[in-house]
């Protein structure tokens, strides 16, 4: 009698939320999984790096630590950076970027928590006193490659 073993991460779940991304890459079409090609704009220095955060579908995961479904680091420089980012599967993301010029790896807060990196969302929403919700930055991606641009913004 032969048993079959399904180990499966739930929707919008992390399996660890390896990098399995390609910086400075533009994404080639086919393969095994759907890619996002990630565009990173109006960086202001070579300072640190870009971190690039990918949300599942679920509005309870986004910005959640230990849901990130993937992530990316990539080096700074003045304007735009590129990056290629496998996805698990096609449907609905969420994007969130910092631009860590002190290099923490943490999104710097300054007075009344309020960012003093650079910071950017998917669909590049309006942002004033807080985040923004889930539908405003949520997406759909494709079976192949998708792109996505974001516009870093500074205090």
């Amino acid at each position: 009698m032969a048993v079959a073993l399904i180990v499966s991460v739930p929707s919008g779940r992390s399996a660890g939320a390896a990098e399995t991304a390609s910086p400075e890459g533009d994404c080639l079409a086919g393969g095994e999984h759907p890619h996002l090609q990630v565009t990173v704009e109006d960086i202001r220095s070579t300072k640190g790096n870009v971190k690039i955060s990918v949300y599942g579908g679920r509005p309870e995961d986004f910005l959640a630590k230990g849901r990130k479904v993937a992530k990316l680091r990539i080096p700074a420089r003045p304007g735009t950076v590129k990056g290629c980012i496998d996805l698990p599967g096609p449907g609905v993301y969420a994007l969130a970027a910092y631009h860590d010029e002190d290099g923490d790896r943490h999104l710097t807060r300054g007075l009344f928590g309020l960012p003093s990196e650079g910071y950017a969302f998917s669909n590049d929403p309006p942002v004033l006193l807080g985040v923004p919700s889930f539908d405003a930055v949520a997406f759909r991606a494709s079976q192949t490659v998708t792109p996505v641009f974001l516009r870093m913004h500074y205090p």
